[in-house]
């Protein structure tokens, strides 16, 4: 099970088909906040990306901030590995 230890934030507010993630250590379990300008089409397959990636990594504590604008699914996995790698790291 991997930790995270610190905040740490990914993206490009500005950019559209970007997202913006922040992680932060949690305090028990995961609590996402999660807004997008296309939430009513993709909004379920993107939160499922997102704990996806979470899995991967053994992170079962922490808080996520996502602000999406539009991004495709690699962009996403790609935003969350980096943003997981950094949290983790000392």
């Amino acid at each position: 099970m991997s930790k995270i230890i610190r905040a740490a934030s990914v993206g490009n507010e500005k950019q559209n088909a970007d997202c913006v993630i922040t992680i932060e250590p949690g305090n028990g379990g995961i609590e996402l906040d999660f807004t997008s300008t296309v939430e009513i089409q993709y909004g379920d397959a993107m939160k499922e990306a997102i704990f996806d990636e979470l899995s991967k990594y053994g992170i079962t504590d922490a808080k996520l901030t996502v602000v999406d604008r539009g991004a495709i699914d690699p962009v996403l996995r790609a935003r969350m590995e980096a943003v997981i790698k950094r949290g983790m790291e000392g």
